[in-house]
């Protein structure tokens, strides 16, 4: 997978600076010579054969620009000096087309040789007004990666060497526990090779060995995978199976340890092209992957769709669309990572100024889901190899980067661990892990699970709890106000406030029955009024879907208070606030003759009224089901 990028660049790129003008010579012979090489260029003729024949053209004229250029391209990765010393053979000896050699030998000077200062004194000489505008397009991205490479950044990496082998190791994701982690592994020389899917767990700090993902990998290629947030969800990339391409988009779910059969995305992730490198926002609601499809920029470009987790944990998936600029360039942008903070972007790129090869850029996006101008972050993170991709741990400190061996180089690629400097670091969240079940039967249960920000009212977590144990792992910042849903057909609805210092939680889910209530924790009202606030709406929408999906039911809202204040002023208080409630609901489309109200004042308190938390808890609205 990681070969693809690299072939798809050196397309691009050694096609450059040839175009359809016509030849720079009249020499026939000349001519001949150049068309019998071209005709029999490598791979499937003889490189030396070729050379010669180019040379001959040369000798013949030596303001044969083209002839310079195609020698120069063919040793472009095997000798790069003679590929440089062509060029400057045809600078030198004044050869047409003057300023596209200047631009050709920069660009060799910044991505073979990684000498950026020598491309910008090169880029520099070009005078030709028709590539003024080239001229400064690379002489801004020399400076910029020029100045990456002398402004260090802080990186101390550890290379995880229980973990990684002789093999390639790439393309790791960990869950927001940080404590699993799983990896591509290329099982051959080549990456596009027998790839498959691997995991690690963390023992007391140490990530121990690679184990092979029982149930997901075959004698074909598997890689290019990631956990969902919780780790219920792993996305991977399978080949040869049956699918919209060559290459498909799948997700599997973990019940009690095992994962099931993969599923295949269907459209519109994949499609008859490219797709890759999928990762499930930490929300639940949104997928970015990679597609080589249209429209794109230039290359491979990442794309996001909605989400949306049905009955079971199946996703239904929607409005495939192009994620746009500052993003995406011409060039290739892929292994996408959405922090748990749902705001801090990271993704490699090629297109936009690194040093040399794929870098690995941040982005952080507004409340509004506009992405930052995108920061590369910085040698020697960053080097003049390929970087594939990141992943940051939930608490924001520490990041997984795959690179080449730095110490070992024949070991090729490697996981590493280091410390994210504070620039370059995402908010830090906390999780909190939690049981569902029945609470009659006491099964566990797989149910839905919502974690939202009570003053922007927008999701934060989402996901499904596992059938078999009814665990789940859900996350949250360390500061605000956040409430918690869980829902699943057949049951009432659970409402709670949910913050970082809940060690776990115990869902107990209620069936549907006449006589069994609903506490509506996440309703609130303006100091001894009826008037409810903003942060109510969410809870107002989840009665609303609830009483839509069973359309037979129908509910009474009674109102509760402490026993601050006289029994009149709370009892004329409390059903005023349940009335607030059903005309809300009436106000969405509930009929409302479903619906009838009351208030009890301070006469039923589930608390004691001695305490601020305990009357907090008396202030309350119920749904009991008629």
């Amino acid at each position: 997978m990681k070969k693809l990028f690299f072939t798809t660049f050196l397309m691009i790129f050694c096609c450059v600076a040839y175009s359809q003008q016509k030849l720079s010579t009249t020499n026939k012979q000349a001519i001949k010579f150049y068309q019998t090489a071209m005709a029999t260029k490598p791979p499937n003729g003889i490189r030396e054969a070729f050379i010669k024949r180019m040379e001959q053209a040369i000798k013949l004229d030596k303001l044969f620009t083209e002839a310079y250029w195609a020698i120069s391209d063919i040793t472009y990765h095997y000798d790069t000096d003679n590929s440089i010393k062509m060029l400057n053979l045809a600078i030198e000896n004044n050869a047409p087309r003057k300023a596209e050699t200047q631009i050709k030998l920069a660009e060799y000077y910044y991505k073979q040789k990684k000498d950026y200062q020598k491309a910008i004194e090169t880029i520099e000489k070009v005078s030709d007004e028709k590539f003024i505008g080239k001229k400064n397009e690379l002489l801004k991205k020399y400076q910029i990666v020029d100045k990456l490479f002398k402004d260090t950044v802080p990186f101390a990496p550890k290379n995880l060497e229980l973990l990684n082998t002789d093999f390639d190791e790439y393309f790791p994701s960990i869950t927001a526990d940080g404590k699993i982690m799983s990896v591509t592994r290329s099982l051959q020389s080549s990456r596009n090779n027998r790839e498959d899917l691997y995991y690690s767990t963390n023992v007391n700090g140490t990530w121990m060995p690679l184990m092979p993902i029982e149930g997901l990998n075959t004698s074909e290629n598997e890689g290019s995978q990631s956990f969902s947030a919780d780790g219920r969800y792993m996305f991977f990339v399978a080949c040869n199976r049956r699918g919209s391409g060559g290459c498909d988009i799948y997700y599997s779910i973990n019940n009690g340890g095992s994962w099931s059969n993969p599923i295949p995305a269907p459209y519109p992730v994949n499609s008859g092209e490219w797709d890759s490198n999928p990762v499930l926002s930490p929300a639940g609601n949104e997928l970015f992957f990679v597609s080589s499809r249209k429209p794109n920029f230039g290359g491979k470009d990442i794309w996001h769709c909605d989400v949306k987790i049905l009955d079971g944990g199946i996703l239904q998936f929607s409005n495939a669309r192009n994620l746009g600029k500052p993003i995406n360039t011409a060039g290739n942008d892929f292994a996408p990572f959405i922090h748990t903070d749902n705001k801090t972007f990271y993704f490699a790129s090629d297109g936009h100024p690194s040093l040399g090869g794929s870098d690995i850029f941040v982005s952080w996006r507004d409340e509004k889901g506009v992405f930052s101008e995108p920061k590369n972050l910085g040698y020697p993170i960053n080097t003049a190899n390929d970087e594939y991709g990141i992943v940051v741990s939930a608490n924001g400190s520490q990041a997984y980067i795959s690179s080449w061996n730095y110490e070992k180089p024949s070991r090729r690629l490697d996981i590493y661990q280091f410390e994210l400097y504070p620039e370059i670091s995402p908010k830090s969240m906390s999780y909190v892990v939690g049981n569902v079940y029945d609470a009659v039967t006491l099964k566990k249960l797989d149910a839905a699970v919502e974690v939202y920000d009570y003053e922007t009212q927008k999701t934060i977590s989402e996901s499904i709890s596992d059938r078999r144990t009814g665990n789940f792992t859900t996350f949250l910042p360390n500061e605000g106000q956040f409430g918690l849903n869980v829902r699943r057909t057949g049951y009432l609805f659970y409402s709670s406030k949910i913050t970082s210092k809940n060690d776990s939680l115990m869902v107990a889910l209620q069936p549907i029955k006449k006589g069994e209530k609903i506490i509506l924790n996440n309703i609130f009202f303006a100091f001894n009024s009826a008037e409810l606030q903003q942060e109510s709406e969410k809870e107002i929408n989840e009665i609303f879907n609830f009483l839509k999906q069973n359309p037979t039911l129908k509910m009474e809202i009674v109102g509760h208070t402490d026993n601050i204040g006289s029994e009149k002023f709370n009892l004329t208080l409390s059903e005023n606030r349940a009335a607030a409630v059903r005309n809300a609901l009436i106000a969405k489309g509930i009929a409302p003759e479903r619906l009838t109200y009351k208030g009890l004042g301070f006469s039923q308190p589930i608390d004691t009224n001695s305490t601020e938390e305990g009357r907090e808890r008396n202030r309350r609205v119920e749904c009991v089901i008629m």
